[in-house]
């Protein structure tokens, strides 16, 4: 047997070896290997964050519904909640645009842009349009959990940064 009909068997068997919840997508354009496989997390997310920063409480929930196809993310985010400085509570909304990647293999490193849409109604506090927080973070490919870990910013009215809140923990499952 030739050494050219003895790879195809293997290069068979290892495309063979994905887990059934992923996609397959080409991997560099020309190459003669086999696909890269990415998980597949597409889906509609939920969880709760909290944090505090200068004295003031953040609780929310952050949910966001991820469309994907092969190592690119899309889709949206929102985020309700409230921020408590012991005195004065205010509630906080908003919501946006996700773009990112994905890692090929089993649980995958994931990237993420959150971009801001809109202006909080009334003047309060909230994201700004077209302001961009990067997340970074890991799928948990057994038990379907996306944790991601970024700044959230709260804005005033006039989009300046009131509050940052550092390496905020966010684990979303669906």
């Amino acid at each position: 047997m030739n050494r050219r009909h003895a790879l195809i068997p293997i290069l068979a068997a290892v495309v063979a070896c994905g887990s059934s919840g992923s996609s397959g997508s080409s991997g560099s354009s020309g190459s003669s290997g086999p696909s890269s496989i990415y998980d597949s997390i597409a889906g509609t997310y939920g969880g709760a964050m909290a944090g505090t920063s200068s004295g003031v409480a953040l609780q929310g929930t952050f949910s966001l519904t991820v469309t994907q196809s092969g190592a690119s993310l899309g889709g949206t985010y929102s985020v309700a909640g409230t921020l408590f400085d012991g005195v004065t509570t205010v509630q906080s909304y908003e919501g946006g645009h996700l773009a990112g990647t994905i890692a090929s293999g089993s649980n995958p490193s994931v990237n993420v842009t959150a971009t801001s849409h809109r202006h909080v109604p009334g003047g309060g506090y909230g994201f700004c349009p077209g302001v961009k927080t990067h997340f970074s973070g890991a799928y948990d490919s057994t038990n379907h959990v996306l944790t991601l870990t970024g700044a959230i910013h709260i804005f005033d009215a006039g989009c300046n940064v009131v509050l940052t809140y550092p390496n905020i923990v966010i684990v979303l499952s669906r």
